[in-house]
Order: C-alpha cells, then sequence, then structure tokens
C-alpha cells in the first residue's frame, strides 16, 4: 500500500531529522541561553528549526494512520472493498487499514 510506505518514508525522516539534531547540536534537549555566545544561538536556532520539522512529520503521520491504529475500532467496510496487495497482505481499500489473515 502506498499509505504504508509513505508513513515508513515519513518514520525514516523523523529518524533521520533526530540524529541530525543530536549531531549539530550535541543534545537531544534545548540548550540553555548563554548571553553574548553567536554559537550558542544558532545552536538554539537550529534545534528549533528541526524540532518544528520533526513536529510537522509527526502530524503528518498522524493524518496518515487509518482510524483502527489510533483508536484500536475494527475495519466494519464490506467485503467487497478489501483486497490483497502484492506480498498477500490483506488491507481495506475504503480505511487503509491492514486486516487479519
Amino acid at each position: 500500500m502506498a499509505v504504508k510506505k509513505a508513513i515508513s518514508s515519513i518514520d525514516l525522516l523523523i529518524q533521520e531529522k533526530k540524529e541530525f539534531r543530536t549531531k549539530v547540536v550535541g543534545s537531544e534537549e534545548l540548550p540553555p541561553l548563554i548571553q553574548g555566545d553567536i554559537i550558542n544561538r544558532f545552536d538554539r536556532a537550529m534545534w528549533s528549526m528541526l524540532q518544528g520539522d520533526i513536529e510537522w512529520l509527526q502530524a503528518i503521520k498522524r493524518q496518515l494512520l487509518p482510524d483502527q491504529h489510533r483508536t484500536k475500532i475494527v475495519c466494519r467496510h464490506p467485503k467487497k472493498d478489501h483486497d490483497t496487495d502484492g506480498s498477500g497482505q490483506k488491507y481495506c481499500m475504503n480505511c487503509n487499514a491492514n486486516l487479519p489473515m
């Protein structure tokens, strides 16, 4: 399914942004403000920018996930809306949920 690939791509982007943030800034937390230090101001700005990117990607991922993955509701669409992907996994074409085999 295209949605499954999109979610895995977003997960990869989130992981890359977190690793880059840790490498550039040196920590996963926002660095404390040091007055008069240009490098510190740059680190804080970079951390904030990368954190914003991560939050946006997580919001997009939440929108792509089907309702039942967020709330554990069972798919109730008719069987005519069910299909099988290339790897043999059954899914609903209406809500993009993976179905038990």
